[in-house]
């Protein structure tokens, strides 16, 4: 699957946006604990998102997928735990 490029000036309005509607953390490349949240147990693997929406409740990952959508960007869950 080819990866989405997204310019800095678009990922900050879409941070800026997430932030306003998300009870959970936003995190854009080069932020604290950006690297740490995109991190996965295969190290081979190495995706920069242009943003992580770390969704807290329901209404957060409605929110995450709506903002997605109306940026032209593709969405990739991953699961925190258990």
């Amino acid at each position: 699957m080819p990866e989405t490029v997204i310019d800095q000036a678009a990922a900050a309005g879409l941070v800026r946006e997430l932030q306003k509607s998300l009870s959970g953390d936003v995190l854009a490349l080069g932020e604290p604990g950006y690297d740490e949240a995109r991190a996965i147990w295969n190290a081979m693997v190495d995706k920069k998102p242009a943003v992580i929406a770390r969704c807290a409740t329901t209404e957060d990952v409605v929110s995450a997928v709506n903002a997605a959508r109306n940026h032209g960007l593709q969405v990739s869950v991953r699961c925190g735990g258990h």
